[in-house]
């Protein structure tokens, strides 16, 4: 039977930090998203949704909302004690709904992931929680593993933020191949 996808995927790096977690603690981190870092997300996906839908009343606006918005989230990123620290992306396969990527660690089907990303260029961190629906081994010495996770609990300011970066991705990428037809002519 053929698979359909709920959003179209894109090949992304993004710096990734997961950890597997127990339904007790995925339950535990579901009922509490009030503290600061949760607040900060939140706040990032509010402004990315808002910078979303400026983007076509006002583009210039909006283009310079979103600088400042990635200067303070680069800003914030280069505090101690941040998911940047060691600013190792990974190549990530992304949608609004779930991920792929590769690694070293053994995991199983249906584990539950903490999944912390910070999407690059905007540096905008996302912190998710996720199960695992499928895991295979791939011919690759340093992350034999690759791991396929459905996130789950997502709020729609939590999706607006990934369809935001999709589309931001698959934007310069199209800007980027128009550029090099044009430099080729």
């Amino acid at each position: 039977m053929e698979e359909r996808r709920r959003y179209f995927r894109l090949d992304d790096e993004v710096i990734l930090d997961f950890e597997p977690v127990s339904q007790d603690e995925v339950r535990r981190w579901k009922e509490r998203k009030t503290d600061q870092r949760n607040e900060l997300a939140e706040l990032d996906r509010d402004i990315a949704a808002l910078l979303h839908r400026l983007q076509a009343q006002a583009p210039a606006v909006a283009g310079l909302c979103e600088l400042l918005n990635r200067k303070i989230n680069l800003l914030h990123a280069h505090q101690p004690n941040t998911l940047t620290e060691t600013e190792i992306r990974t190549r990530v396969n992304l949608s609004a709904c779930g991920m792929s990527f590769r690694t070293g660690e053994p995991l199983a089907e249906h584990d539950n992931l903490r999944l912390q990303m910070q999407l690059k260029p905007s540096n905008v961190p996302v912190t998710l929680m996720g199960s695992i629906v499928g895991v295979e081994q791939v011919d690759d010495s340093e992350a034999p593993y690759l791991v396929r996770v459905n996130f789950d609990g997502l709020r729609e300011a939590e999706q607006e933020i990934l369809i935001h970066h999709l589309f931001q991705l698959q934007s310069r990428r199209l800007q980027a191949n128009a550029q090099a037809l044009n430099d080729a002519c």
